[in-house]
């Protein structure tokens, strides 16, 4: 009886100890003030640490509340290296070595990538040629820039989760590849 009840309470202490990081990494003057990416992505790094071994629902719903959203998300029951490797894009994928240790002694995992919007940067462009004239002068490009976020779900539970501070559009563009 005395476990059940100390698990009830194990769970909710879990969700307030990620509460109590993000509060404490809240700038004390000027609240309100946005941190920056690097700053911010360390603090949802440490929340998802607390997380570690809570149910799926759970994670989701904290990632969640953070204002992030679904990009990507696969499972699979005892995956091939190949199958793994399928899944990665430009700068959100698994090392070779991450697919050993993580995936090695299988079992049914799930994966979600969540990304945030934290930044845009605008950049032009314009060629001259060799004769002076100018083409495509004050293109502008707008780039996006993202934090992403990656977990692993073994069996149901958080097992691994990592953060990206700043990833911009081209770097999460990838994935499977779909044939017609």
């Amino acid at each position: 009886m005395e476990q059940r009840h100390r698990k009830r309470l194990a769970a909710p202490l879990a969700v307030l100890a990620s509460l109590a990081v993000l509060l404490a990494a809240a700038p004390g003057e000027g609240v309100g003030v946005p941190q920056k990416p690097k700053e911010q992505a360390k603090v949802y790094d440490a929340a998802l640490l607390g997380l570690a071994g809570q149910p799926f629902g759970k994670v989701i719903a904290a990632i969640e509340d953070w204002d992030f959203e679904c990009l990507d998300a696969w499972e699979a029951v005892d995956p091939a290296p190949k199958e793994i490797a399928g899944h990665n894009r430009k700068k959100i994928k698994f090392s070779k070595k991450e697919i050993e240790e993580v995936f090695g002694a299988g079992g049914a995992f799930r994966v979600v990538v969540y990304s945030k919007l934290v930044g845009q940067d605008a950049t032009t462009m314009g060629t001259v040629d060799s004769m002076g004239v100018t083409g495509g002068k004050d293109a502008t490009f707008n780039i996006e820039k993202y934090t992403v976020i990656r977990a692993v779900f073994k069996d149901n539970t958080l097992l691994l989760s990592k953060v990206w501070p700043v990833v911009d559009q081209a770097g999460m563009s990838g994935g499977m590849l779909y044939r017609r």
